[in-house]
């Protein structure tokens, strides 16, 4: 079945509640959660808990799907819900094509090559929002392999590596060759105090922007991170 994936910062009521969540619904099967607050330990009688000793940022969501016992993995926010109509949704999504991100949060870039924040709620996109998607297993350990490509960017993100869910999604898409795809599906947000985006929200979409825009290129064999010729627009 599924393999699902959370990170735990500062919300721990929000991330036990979905980890309960998952495992009343039957479809989630092993739940990984990974706390990234030092401060305070984590712990869950069902699901399986990293409680590390600092902060080693938002690839550990990546690092935590390689040690999943299933093909499927979903990694999900600590700041939504997924009935479980949704996650079935999604997995059978994911069994029909094994091999693209499915999601129910997309972007696409803008003409220019920008980042546009607005929501692509159904059909095919680049970039599927980390938020809630459902992935093969193998493309957490490729991202490992695709994040150094892009690490002068990733360091000036704020915190360091805001923007995994653009690399991860271009990941699989080196693999496929094609787009990713989002699905029109129900979640239940939750309170979400302490969002990064909200800290500063023109400096998150500016380094995404030049996330994306060499992500674009990369894809293409292409070095310079500024082009306009973009393949995905």
């Amino acid at each position: 079945m599924i393999t699902a994936v959370i990170l735990n910062w500062k919300r721990p009521v929000n991330v036990a509640r979905i980890v309960d969540g998952w495992r009343a619904g039957g479809i989630v099967t092993e739940a990984i959660v990974w706390n990234n607050n030092p401060a305070e330990r984590f712990r869950h009688d069902w699901a399986k808990v990293v409680n590390a000793e600092q902060d080693l940022g938002l690839y550990t969501r990546f690092a935590a799907a390689c040690l999943a016992r299933h093909q499927c993995i979903l990694i999900q926010d600590d700041d939504l819900e997924l009935p479980a109509e949704t996650l079935r949704g999604l997995y059978d999504a994911w069994r029909q094509d094994p091999d693209a991100l499915h999601g129910i949060f997309g972007r696409c870039p803008k003409a220019d090559g920008s980042y546009d924040p607005r929501n692509v709620a159904n059909g095919d996109v680049p970039v599927v929002l980390t938020r809630a998607l459902v992935a093969s297993r193998r493309y957490a350990a490729e991202f490992f392999d695709v994040a150094p490509e892009f690490e002068l960017i990733q360091r000036e993100g704020k915190p360091v590596g805001n923007g995994e869910d653009i690399l991860f999604s271009y990941t699989a898409m080196r693999y496929t060759g094609r787009l990713n795809r989002v699905h029109r599906l129900p979640v239940t947000e939750l309170p979400a105090p302490h969002s990064i985006h909200g800290r500063n929200w023109s400096a998150h979409l500016a380094h995404r922007s030049r996330l994306m825009r060499a992500c674009e290129a990369w894809i293409k064999g292409e070095p310079h991170e500024d082009r306009r010729d973009l393949l995905h627009v």
